[in-house]
């Protein structure tokens, strides 16, 4: 299965591909602004349109595999996330750039997020899925600990932020059986939360 085949949807959430269309729900949305927090450089100009044409460059690469997440309560506009440097033959993924609207966090929206990619994943192949998280965010350090996946470790002065700063980057992971697991636990979390 295609990692961006239609179907990407829970009771919570539908994900899809990120295209032109959805440049200004996002640029009017609070995920903007949380963004730059933690927006890693890009080789060619700054700002939230030099970005957002970089990550459909990325995807028409096939680089990234970037989604547009709606709530499937009432439509509205969730946040993006995506997949990166998918590579069928070591069978890995990254899941990662999943930012959200402020008016969603702290709701069990991210669990529902992560229930589909992982499941996607799963049917797409992959052997191990990982995240590559700022390791001073633990806040999402730990929810991504939460959904079942080991944190191998830190990569120091990884990466290079959009103000100049160089970050720790925390390495986390899950092989295919802990990803089946994750899978069954989030469907009874998402059963509960929404009967």
């Amino acid at each position: 299965m295609e990692l961006s085949a239609p179907g990407l949807e829970n009771a919570r959430v539908k994900l899809v591909s990120l295209d032109e269309e959805h440049r200004e729900m996002l640029r009017a949305s609070d995920a903007v602004e949380h963004m730059w927090i933690s927006m890693p450089a890009i080789q060619r100009g700054a700002g939230f349109d030099a970005y957002y044409d970089y990550v459909l460059r990325e995807k028409s690469a096939g680089e990234l595999v970037p989604f547009a997440i709606l709530s499937n309560e009432n439509g509205r506009f969730v946040g993006v996330t995506g997949y990166s440097y998918p590579n069928k033959t070591h069978r890995r993924i990254q899941i990662g750039y999943t930012w959200i609207d402020h008016s969603f966090r702290g709701k069990g929206i991210y669990a529902a997020i992560q229930h589909v990619l992982i499941k996607r994943a799963i049917e797409w192949g992959a052997r191990r899925i990982g995240w590559h998280v700022e390791a001073r965010n633990d806040r999402a350090v730990k929810a991504i600990e939460k959904l079942g996946a080991q944190n191998e470790g830190t990569l120091r002065n990884f990466s290079r932020f959009t103000d100049g700063t160089w970050v720790d980057i925390a390495i986390l992971s899950m092989l295919r059986d802990e990803a089946k697991d994750a899978i069954k636990r989030l469907e009874a979390e998402l059963e509960l939360s929404t009967a």
